[in-house]
């Protein structure tokens, strides 16, 4: 659109008066965006536990001619309502985060980030639509499996773009052996696998989120409980193996926290999950398991993402910084004061001195 047809349509001329977002900004906003993304996995727990599946027994309204629930829902109502009121603030969320990446200073440049960002808005509103849907299908362990594994889905966009948002424009560069990075994959792939037979257990096990009218799947409990405890002892093993591997192929010290933390999070989901089990799956235990799965999903999408490289982000106030750290450094040596503006254009390509390095590290 030309600048005069631009000028002449108020939406676009309005558009165009908007400030842009800066980077800081949107980094804030993506952190947001996964804190809603992971609240929304705990709260509809809550709603399974505690049978209030259905407290709203109507969507999106939660009753007949009202949007919040009647006294005679109690309870179930409440905390049924209170999951949609979680769900309404993420989705502001989800509508402002693409608006802020359009609104991005180099958002040419950056336009994974629009994308990511999209993708965030086009789940929720997949995720609004199936949850009315699950509703209207009496909380069928299908249509409730679904709407989990969709969020699980959901956190793939908002920890890709929550790490995106805080590393520059450029092409992705792997310093350590493919096989580490193949590694990494495999334990994303298995842990997804994990989180699927997670949800047919549910959909076996006594939590239904209604007592009176959510059916269940028909399987015996003990064998899909025995199926989901092996596949969680195979991504124990390669969680550990990932552990060992990043440090002998000297990973960064990123990708050696996360390992660490994805150790940690699998050994304690095996613990509770063998506690609750044994135990006749009290609710309190299957809440905070379900918080550990969120978490070790999250883990293990962070391990992977730390093995490639991408260049830093480079904000002007740490260009400035840096360049003026390439005076300093030898006010008569032009090659480096070439290497040091360099390292700003081409953060991958170049090969700035540690100092440089230090400044970007930062």
């Amino acid at each position: 659109m030309s600048s005069t047809a631009r000028r002449s349509n108020p939406v676009a001329a309005l558009w165009d008066r908007l400030p842009t977002v800066s980077p800081r900004v949107f980094r804030v906003l993506t952190l947001i965006s996964l804190v809603f993304l992971g609240l929304i996995v705990v709260t509809g727990g809550a709603v399974r536990l505690t049978g209030s599946g259905l407290g709203c027994p109507t969507w999106p309204q939660c009753g007949d001619g009202s949007f919040t629930p009647h006294s005679e829902y109690a309870l179930h109502g409440a905390v049924e309502f209170g999951n949609r009121m979680v769900s309404i603030l993420m989705g502001v969320f989800m509508l402002v985060t693409p608006l802020a990446a359009l609104r991005l200073a180099d958002r040419r440049a950056r336009r994974d980030l629009v994308w990511l960002s999209f993708g965030l808005w086009a789940g929720f509103v997949s995720q609004a639509v199936l949850g009315g849907i699950t509703v209207l299908t009496d909380l069928h362990p299908a249509t409730v499996a679904a709407h989990f594994l969709l969020s699980m889905l959901l956190l793939v966009d908002g920890v890709v773009l929550y790490r995106r948002a805080r590393q520059g424009a450029g092409p992705v560069t792997v310093s350590v052996r493919r096989e580490l990075l193949w590694l990494a994959r495999v334990l994303v792939v298995v842990a997804a696998g994990v989180l699927v037979l997670g949800t047919v257990v549910t959909g076996t096990g006594p939590h239904s989120g209604d007592d009176e009218k959510a059916k269940r799947f028909g399987f015996d409990i003990v064998n899909v409980a025995q199926l989901h405890a092996d596949s969680a002892m195979l991504v124990t093993g390669l969680a550990v193996a990932m552990a060992f591997a990043v440090r002998i192929a000297k990973a960064s010290q990123e990708a050696r926290r996360w390992a660490d933390v994805l150790v940690v999070t699998i050994v304690a989901q095996a613990a509770v999950g063998f506690t609750q089990y044994f135990l006749g799956i009290p609710a309190g235990l299957v809440a905070l398991h379900v918080t550990g799965a969120t978490l070790m999903w999250i883990a293990a999408l962070r391990l992977w993402l730390a093995l490639p490289d991408r260049p830093s982000l480079i904000t002007p106030a740490l260009a400035s910084a840096v360049v003026d750290v390439g005076a300093v450094i030898d006010t008569h040596d032009a090659d480096s004061a070439s290497t040091v503006v360099d390292a700003v254009d081409h953060p991958v390509s170049a090969a700035p001195s540690r100092v440089v390095t230090a400044q970007l590290t930062d």
